[in-house]
């Protein structure tokens, strides 16, 4: 049983203007697959809590971020979107009963819902969110939002903003700094901040110069339908042994985890110089910082594997990693008739379609690292897992590998495309992965293999 309560907010600015460049950038996105791109998750809520004390929190969130207030406004020639900021106005929060159901399960299916149906980009809030009761008691809590309006690292500074919220009046405790949408669009029409998209953009032409323009080598022989799988491979030697090289080399453990996926990468179905796009938050500047709306934008980042040790590949993707941060905030329309005008020139597409993407959370190295004996590592190989995850007919990346932790094991996540990359071969480059990081954690001086 489904009760909906409409919830009134009211909060400060209100305006139409231009799309943000990563609002332009989720948008392209959209256009492209035909489906709204999300973001979310579930909650699980303490004994005690209250139907009122959640809707005491999306009025809170509503009233607080700009972004989440905005609606696309369809009034330019092209068709494409302005956005509407709105002052104040009502948005409902669902209230399931599990009744007999696993409430868990019940905040599982209800997420799916929410994530499956398109957004009504100009009608509907880019926020839904239910709450989960069991006998009338909440026990979970859904949110699910546009990506138009929010993006991982915002949906971070939603949750640490939510912290500021006087739990008694449901009003902040702290003003608002962080720029706004409309306020962000204003700012990269200045000259200054173009010039920063234009030398991005000539970083992104020298790419595209420079790699091979295939990403997978050859065509794939095991095509499936749906065409794009999904599939994890759970690791907990992947963990020992990142951690381990992580150790020795005095680094934290991402870029570890970036060489490891690149030189599989090369092993198996790509090439080198290694190209892969990485999302960078782009919250440089302390005004950003807090802001929940949509900046990351995607960047390439190429290593060059060839004659290196691994610990010589792990300083090349944190070098790597670092010019990508320097270059990911530019204007995607001009980026895309950049990206035409090479192709033109050079005959054909370069392939940008691979992805890296590390999941997991800030400050997860804080804590230090303790590096565990060879033996842990190898009886650890034992442990290691596979699934598919789930296939889809979606417009998706040809790879896309996903990094998430467990207490215990990294967790590869890697979407691909079939008619390139077989389920086999896929499996391949996941295994290789562990295969990579494992044999360098053994041997200080192990090679990544790539030659010139």
């Amino acid at each position: 049983m489904t009760e909906k309560i409409l919830v009134d907010f009211h909060g400060t600015g209100s305006g139409v203007g231009d799309l943000t460049w990563g609002q332009r950038t989720v948008w392209r996105t959209v256009v492209k697959t035909g489906h709204s791109e999300t973001m979310g998750g579930i909650t699980p809520l303490p004994p005690g809590t209250t139907v009122e004390q959640s809707a005491m929190v999306l009025r809170y969130v509503m009233a607080r971020h700009q972004s989440l207030r905005t609606r696309m406004v369809f009034d330019k020639p092209d068709g494409g979107p302005r956005q509407q900021v709105h002052t104040s106005g009502q948005v409902g929060l669902a209230v399931v009963e599990a009744g007999e159901q696993d409430p868990a399960e019940v905040a599982a299916r209800v997420k799916l819902e929410y994530e499956d149906a398109n957004f009504d980009y100009a009608d509907e809030w880019p926020v839904r969110m239910a709450v989960i009761t069991k006998d009338g008691e909440p026990t979970h809590s859904v949110a699910v939002y546009s990506h138009l309006a929010i993006d991982a690292h915002g949906l971070d500074a939603l949750v640490t903003d939510l912290a500021t919220m006087d739990w008694t009046t449901g009003e902040p405790t702290v003003p608002q700094a962080a720029t706004q949408p409309l306020e962000l669009a204003e700012q990269q029409r200045k000259p200054n901040v173009l010039r920063n998209s234009e030398a991005a953009l000539r970083y992104w032409e020298r790419v595209l110069r420079t790699v091979s323009p295939k990403r997978v080598e050859g065509e794939s022989d095991d095509h499936r339908s749906p065409r794009w799988g999904d599939l994890s491979l759970r690791s907990p030697a992947a963990w020992l042994a990142t951690k381990a090289i992580a150790v020795r080399l005095g680094t934290d453990t991402s870029p570890v985890l970036l060489a490891g996926y690149a030189c599989a990468l090369a092993r198996t179905v790509g090439n080198n110089p290694v190209a892969v796009q990485i999302a960078v938050n782009n919250r440089f500047r302390q005004s950003l910082v807090g802001s929940v709306s949509t900046m990351a934008q995607t960047c390439p980042l190429m290593v060059d594997l060839a004659d290196a040790t691994f610990g010589e590949a792990v300083h090349r993707a944190r070098q790597a990693t670092m010019v990508t941060y320097k270059y990911a905030y530019y204007d995607p329309e001009k980026r895309a008739a950049m990206v035409d005008r090479v192709a033109e020139e050079l005959g054909g597409r370069v392939e940008m379609d691979t992805y890296f993407n590390d999941r997991r959370p800030p400050g997860r190295d804080e804590h230090e690292l303790v590096a565990p004996s060879a033996e842990e590592i190898l009886a650890a190989r034992a442990d290691t897992s596979h699934e598919w995850v789930m296939w889809t007919d979606v417009d998706s990346p040809l790879l896309y590998l996903d990094v998430d932790a467990e207490p215990d094991a990294v967790v590869f996540t890697l979407t691909g495309d079939t008619t390139r990359v077989s389920p086999a071969s896929m499996l391949g480059l996941l295994t290789e992965i562990e295969t990579v990081l494992v044999d360098a954690a053994l041997d200080p001086g192990a090679t990544t293999g790539i030659h010139s």
